[in-house]
């Protein structure tokens, strides 16, 4: 039996002329309309994970130097992090599928001029610099504009569905493409990655064409006061700032990602480093991520209308979390260390999972743009400032030690937490 509607999501299918409950009564994998957003949206993530191995090898490959490597990944972060919430605002304006429409078609012809630019007449760094610069800042209204165009076509009935499919396909997208782009280097040199990365865009905007038309958030507010692109801004930092539940989340969110991120890197340095793994275990480790990550996602569409007290689950998760990369940090061998890499890798699918499909629930569509950005920008920044310090202490202390040292810290914010947020701890 399904989740029964309420208060704000009763409102949001009334607002759409009932038009969600159409979507509810068939799973989302009948649901056309979902699956070609989805199928464009895998295509974008997908043309991401072989934009980012090409440039990767080419700056290493040419310059040889960590900090050109580090100034790229500065300039992608600081883009995210200024304009992100603002992409936000601007999901919440305008047609989201004309805006997801000229994020693709920006970022295909972006990539095509990257390739040229690159490969063809050997520009000098800093072209590479704009370039990926304002390739990320087209790509910032892609994803707040898919989370919300998700939500208004599956309905509230099935956003728990739809979310667990999503980070589904994300997972499986970025595994593959990763894995495709280095042997697509190899085979065929960089100019053929960024071209797979231009089609994969490509590719994504046809999807997203192919969809249809959808609701838009303009279309809801005909006949209210007009507001100005920084009223509506403002608004947004308002709205999450005097939302109980909402703020919690956006807090808790980047937190989770900070600490997750940070002890996989661990473990990563641990298994080369101190176990010793081979290239066969120090894949079986790196697989176990994204497959417990996976594991947990298929069970969320499985079982998850049978769950009763998500925000439970939530920090049942994250309270297990901790102690888990203790456990492993204890640890002399990498076969030991797959199956609680693998519980690792799920427990964090159920405490980021959950919150989204509660971000999704409780946030009415006119809003959900600029929560997301907001999201976005914060998230840009915290996993990199954590990671940057975990490497540090790493090579001073050791990585065990620090990753021993960083999963008391997580189990003590994860007992903060449920103490702190409450209105998370209590979501039905």
């Amino acid at each position: 039996m399904e989740a029964p509607l309420h208060g704000e999501q009763m409102e949001s299918v009334r607002a759409r002329g009932g038009k969600a409950d159409s979507a509810e009564d068939r799973p989302v994998w009948r649901n056309r309309p979902f699956l070609w957003l989805l199928s464009g949206f895998t295509s974008s993530i997908f043309g991401d994970s072989f934009n980012g191995i090409a440039l990767s090898l080419w700056v290493l490959q040419t310059t040889g130097s960590a900090q050109r490597m580090a100034s790229v990944q500065i300039c992608t972060m600081a883009v995210a992090f200024l304009f992100a919430s603002f992409a936000g605002t601007l999901a919440d304006r305008m047609d989201r599928r004309k805006l997801m429409l000229l994020s693709d078609w920006a970022r295909c012809v972006i990539a095509i001029l990257l390739g040229l630019s690159l490969f063809v007449m050997d520009a000098p760094f800093p072209v590479m610099l704009v370039l990926v610069s304002l390739s990320t800042f087209a790509g910032l209204v892609q994803g707040p504009s898919f989370q919300a165009a998700t939500t208004q076509i599956v309905g509230p009935g099935r956003i728990q569905q739809a979310s667990s499919t999503i980070y589904l396909f994300d997972n499986a997208a970025r595994i593959s493409g990763l894995a495709l782009a280095g042997v697509v280097v190899s085979a065929f040199g960089g100019l053929a990655a960024i071209l797979v990365t231009s089609a994969a865009y490509l590719l994504s905007s046809v999807c997203t064409l192919s969809a249809g038309r959808f609701p838009s958030p303009m279309l809801s507010t005909a006949g209210k006061e007009k507001r100005s692109f920084l009223q509506d801004w403002r608004s947004g930092i308002s709205h999450i700032r005097g939302h109980s539940l909402i703020r919690s989340i956006v807090l808790l969110s980047p937190l989770l990602t900070v600490f997750f991120l940070t002890a996989i890197m661990l473990v990563q340095v641990i298994a080369v480093g101190e176990w010793k793994a081979g290239p066969v275990e120090f894949g079986l480790i790196e697989m176990c991520i994204p497959l417990g990550y996976m594991t947990g996602a298929s069970l969320i569409i499985t079982f998850g209308h049978r769950f009763g007290r998500r925000g439970h689950l939530v920090f049942f998760g994250l309270l297990l979390l901790g102690p888990i990369y203790w456990l492993i940090s204890g640890l002399g061998s990498p076969r030991l260390a797959i199956p609680f890499v693998l519980l690792g890798g799920l427990l964090f699918s159920f405490c980021s999972m959950i919150t989204q499909v509660i971000l999704k629930l409780e946030v009415k569509d006119e809003w959900q743009g600029r929560v997301y950005g907001t999201m976005g920008a914060i998230s840009s920044v915290a996993p990199s400032l954590g990671l940057a310090a975990a490497s540090m202490l790493a090579d001073r202390w050791g990585a065990a030690t620090v990753l021993a040292a960083m999963s008391m810290g997580l189990l003590v914010l994860a007992i903060a937490a449920a103490i702190v947020l409450k209105p998370i701890r209590n979501y039905r």
